[in-house]
């Protein structure tokens, strides 16, 4: 059992099942590159494997890393610059309650570039507003983004540790893919990854996450939450 006093979730296919979202962006940007957008099927073949980034620049291309870098850039500022839509992913409201109840600190997520206070309109709307304490996005880790990974989580996490007022080791991170597993490993968290947005187990294997659970609702599952007074 995993043993912790804060929790800090990634928002996208972890709390909020935004995935048609991912493919409408993905297929804009690839049309405006002049590439031909992906039928769902294809697209969600690459999304579970993980090889969408072959689909934005082959293997071969020498320009590849560039290019990668650009797409996925434009991708996390236009995620959410209209409304990402999507449903709340069962059992989340319920979990945050129970959190909530317990005295837990709850952070929220996002690599996508856009302002904390958008980040916190969009969990009103599913009534999860209440029991956060704290949002980090890739808008204030812009810098990390630039100079690092397009994908990083590190800096996001850890500002989200920061504004809960928590050592990042005394926290878990929850999400749903390979870069919250690592970007809470590199802070000395304990690391959840659940299975809500598609990927694969054997992928997700691959990071050695502390536990892989179906979705949020198996939290209690696999975390005991020790009280921080």
């Amino acid at each position: 059992m995993i043993t912790a006093k804060a929790a800090i979730f990634d928002l996208d296919c972890t709390l909020v099942d935004t995935l048609k979202r991912f493919y409408d962006v993905f297929n804009e940007i690839l049309e405006e590159h002049e590439s031909q957008p992906l039928a769902w099927d294809e697209f969600s073949k690459g999304y579970i494997a993980d090889t969408l980034d072959d689909v934005v620049a082959v293997p071969s291309d020498e320009g590849r890393e560039r290019k990668l870098h650009e797409f996925w850039l434009e991708f996390l500022r236009r995620y959410r610059a209209d409304d990402p839509g999507g449903k709340l992913i069962p059992g989340v409201r319920e979990v945050f309650q129970k959190l909530h109840d317990a005295g837990v600190p709850i952070a929220v997520i996002t690599g996508c570039i856009a302002p904390a206070a958008k980040v916190r309109d969009e969990l009103a709307s599913f009534g999860l507003d209440k029991f956060v304490s704290a949002i980090a996005t890739g808008d204030d880790a812009i810098r990390d983004l630039n100079e690092k990974h397009h994908f990083s989580k590190v800096e996001i996490l850890k500002l989200a540790a920061e504004r809960l007022g928590v050592d990042p080791r005394e926290c878990v991170t929850v999400g749903d893919y390979w870069n919250d597993v690592t970007g809470g490993k590199a802070l000395g968290a304990k690391t959840v990854a659940v299975l809500s947005g598609l990927m694969r187990r054997e992928l997700l294997e691959k990071f050695k996450p502390d536990a892989i659970v179906e979705s949020v609702r198996d939290l209690p599952k696999v975390v005991k939450f020790e009280s921080q007074s």
